[in-house]
C-alpha cells in the first residue's frame, strides 16, 4: 500500500512538472530570454503614431494596446541604411511584393541555398518579403555562399 501511495505522489509531481515545462514556467529552465519572450508582452500604439513594446510607462498615452503573439526582435535604428525615396517607403506598408520587370519573381525562396546566382539573391533581398539572406544587414546577401568576398 505504501508503494502505491508513493507511486501516485510521483505521478502527480511528474504531471505538474510537465505542465510547468509546457507553459515555459519551469523555474529551473527559466532564463532571461524566456522571460523576455513571454506571452505577456504588449504593444502600445501611441496617439502620435509611435509603437512601444514591453512594459509601457505611465506617461505614454496609448491609443491602442495589443498583446504580442510570438516573439519580437528589436533592432536599433542605427543598424538600418535608409536610401529609399518616399515612394519606396510607402510601398513598405504593402503586404504584396514589388512588381518588377526582372527575369526573377518572388516565389517564396528565403535562403541562400535556394538561389541560383548572386544576381537572383540581390533581386530577392531588394524586392521580396521574408528573406533570410543578409544576416549582418549590410545589403549584400549570401556573403558566405555565392556573393562572397573571401
Amino acid at each position: 500500500m505504501k508503494k502505491l501511495i508513493i507511486i501516485a505522489i510521483l505521478v502527480v509531481i511528474g504531471w505538474y512538472g510537465n505542465q510547468l515545462y509546457q507553459k515555459n514556467q519551469f523555474p529551473i529552465l527559466q532564463t532571461q530570454d524566456t522571460n523576455f519572450q513571454s506571452s505577456s508582452m504588449t504593444k502600445c500604439i501611441a496617439q502620435d503614431g509611435k509603437v512601444y513594446y514591453g512594459k509601457i510607462s505611465e506617461d505614454i498615452d496609448c491609443d491602442r494596446i495589443e498583446k504580442v503573439k510570438g516573439s519580437v526582435q528589436i533592432i536599433s535604428s542605427n543598424q538600418f541604411k535608409y536610401e529609399s525615396t518616399p515612394e519606396e517607403s510607402s510601398s513598405f506598408q504593402e503586404s504584396s511584393p514589388k512588381k518588377s520587370s526582372s527575369r526573377y519573381s518572388c516565389t517564396g525562396k528565403q535562403h541562400c541555398s535556394q538561389m541560383s546566382s548572386c544576381e537572383e539573391a540581390k533581386f530577392y533581398i531588394k524586392n521580396c518579403p521574408n528573406t533570410k539572406m543578409d544576416g549582418d544587414h549590410d545589403g549584400i546577401p549570401c556573403e558566405r555562399q555565392i556573393c562572397g568576398h573571401w
